[in-house]
């Protein structure tokens, strides 16, 4: 079945019960009172009438129905699919927002705790977003932040997750702890540098933490905050670990 995973699987089965049971007690009294013989014998009575082309006529009309309503199924899964997806996307830059972003989060610091599959976060934000968006206007901030993500989407490693937590800032996640979450960060901090914007220099600051055993989501997205703001502290275009 198409997109089952869309079904509200109590009510469908409860709703399949009832037409199960329905169709039972039919069979039952078909069986009792002789319906077929009664509806020959009624067809064979007004043969001239064309009676006996309904039987088969009824056949057809079930199974269109059933085509048409599996049809009907499989176009209502794909809207919901289309929703779900756009639920999940910023509608500036598409990439993922803060509340498919919350979820993913969570999975993998489940994963990190029952299996112990370490993983590491990095917060970027651009720097002085404001003095652009004051100098070119607001539409060329925009366009900063749509090429941001069109950047680090060709550039993040395999398996990681880019997520448009908040404003103008992302979130990253890596199926990698430290050493090459923290090389990776510097080589994308340059690279920002030098594709993001072409009339003037843009820059952004980068703050990392890895997942550590008894750590708390909670405390990991304070630490890669904090980290963010040390960078900032430092005097922006830089990498700093919490």
């Amino acid at each position: 079945m198409p997109h089952s995973k869309y079904l509200h699987r109590s009510t469908f089965i409860r709703d399949g019960l009832w037409l199960l049971s329905i169709n039972a007690v039919l069979f039952i009294l078909f069986a009792n009172y002789d319906v077929l013989e009664s509806i020959i014998s009624v067809v064979k009575e007004y043969e001239h009438l064309e009676l006996d082309e309904l039987l088969p006529l009824s056949v057809t009309l079930t199974v269109s129905l059933v085509i048409f309503n599996y049809r009907r199924l499989a176009e209502l899964g794909l809207i919901t699919q289309a929703f779900e997806e756009l639920s999940k996307r910023d509608p500036l830059t598409h990439a993922l927002n803060r509340r498919a972003g919350q979820a993913i989060l969570h999975c993998r610091f489940m994963q990190a705790q029952l299996h112990q599959q370490g993983f590491s976060l990095l917060q970027l934000n651009i720097d002085n977003l404001k003095r652009i968006n004051d100098t070119y206007g607001p539409s060329i901030g925009d366009d900063i932040l749509i090429n941001l993500v069109a950047i680090i989407e060709k550039n993040m490693p395999e398996g990681s997750q880019l997520i448009h937590w908040h404003s103008d800032n992302f979130l990253l996640i890596f199926p990698s702890l430290f050493d090459e979450t923290f090389e990776f960060s510097n080589k994308l901090r340059e690279i920002i540098a030098q594709q993001l914007f072409t009339t003037d220099t843009v820059t952004c600051s980068i703050g990392l933490t890895s997942w550590h055993k008894g750590n708390a989501l909670q405390d990991m997205l304070h630490n890669v905050e904090d980290a963010l703001m040390d960078a900032k502290a430092a005097g922006k275009n830089t990498v700093k670990v919490a």
